[in-house]
């Protein structure tokens, strides 16, 4: 709200200001942001083309790459082996399979957990998921094709791991914080979630996985196997910084970004994934923070949540339907049909 009171001013707050990639084309289409297309792209050739692109909207690039958060895969180790298998899956129908073992010895009741509840962090998982089957949920021009294909699958394979009790029932009241409670205690063999479960579940204070759980790329389908350059599928939540349209300081605003986010500063502060490609592979770095080389492999492999200026309202849309889904209430295509003809009437 301050940000928007301070773009809409005649007397602005703020020269420079946070931009979260789901709000870049509202933000854009509204006139609040500068048009920085020459200023990122004069300093972009360091950083992938998945990062650049979550700020772009109608062909030009609204912020500055700043802070780039991602999902990755957790899983136990000690229950896979258990299980009978020697590496965690590298596809989605490899990870069902070691789940169907698992529960079979009864070596956990419910292998899958994750953050489905009807809130945003649903509509991440759905995107990743939708990328794991090889697709977007919206097309280059916002339009929504997630009822067919890729998008159809996702939703048809989560409801699946409900129905043939490899996700746990709780998922559906779950948020990213208890879904990562969940794995770290035990609970569960397999989730996915933010950077921040890394630290969480190698803390003995509250993690009972300590040298169990270990962190990997996103399995996709068989089926998209050579589509990526990784073959792994990830969802994004970027922030960026961008510069307001009524800032009387542009030239000022523009070299505190370049400062701030600058290869100097971001090596510095390892607590947060570095958006430039060098640091990622710069040889201190990767001594320094061990998964560097995992976490450089995902980002780059995001798919990133609808482009579309009223995000707010289709969030809640795609929230909607895909939890009655879950909840058996209403079949996955028809769910999709129904959230897409809602979407299209915005």
């Amino acid at each position: 709200k301050e940000i928007i009171k301070s773009a809409t001013s005649k007397d602005p707050i703020y020269d420079v200001f946070s931009l979260d990639l789901i709000w870049t084309s509202e933000f854009a289409e509204k006139g609040y942001c500068i048009d920085m297309t020459d200023k990122v792209s004069s300093v972009a050739d360091d950083i992938a083309p998945a990062i650049i692109d979550a700020f772009r909207y109608k062909e030009k690039i609204w912020a500055m790459p700043f802070l780039a958060n991602f999902q990755l895969f957790f899983y136990n180790m000690d229950y896979i082996q258990k299980a009978g298998y020697q590496n965690p899956p590298a596809t989605l129908e490899e990870m069902v399979e070691q789940m169907k073992a698992m529960k079979k010895k009864g070596i956990v009741k419910y292998p899958w957990a994750d953050s489905w509840n009807p809130k945003e962090g649903l509509v991440c998982e759905y995107v990743w998921l939708t990328g794991a089957f090889g697709g977007d949920t919206f097309d280059n021009e916002g339009k929504p094709i997630f009822n067919t294909g890729a998008g159809l699958k996702a939703l048809e394979f989560m409801v699946m791991l409900l129905k043939e009790g490899l996700a746990n029932p709780i998922s559906l009241e779950s948020d990213e914080p208890m879904a990562k409670d969940i794995f770290i205690s035990g609970q569960s063999a397999f989730t996915s979630n933010w950077t921040f479960q890394y630290a969480l579940m190698n803390n003995p204070e509250v993690s009972k996985v300590v040298g169990k759980a270990k962190m990997g790329l996103l399995p996709v389908s068989k089926d998209v196997l050579g589509e990526y350059e990784y073959n792994t599928a990830s969802v994004s939540g970027f922030q960026g910084l961008g510069i307001l349209s009524n800032s009387n300081n542009k030239d000022a605003a523009w070299e505190y970004i370049k400062h701030i986010t600058s290869k100097e500063i971001q090596k510095k502060h390892l607590e947060e994934m570095p958006v430039w490609t060098s640091v990622q592979r710069d040889p201190e770095v990767l001594e320094k923070d061990s998964t560097m080389e995992i976490k450089s492999k995902q980002i780059a492999s995001v798919h990133h949540r609808p482009r579309v200026v009223k995000y707010t309202e289709v969030s809640a849309i795609l929230q909607k339907y895909i939890y009655s889904a879950l909840k058996e209430e209403i079949s996955p295509k028809e769910a999709l049909d129904k959230a897409v003809e809602e979407i299209n009437k915005l």
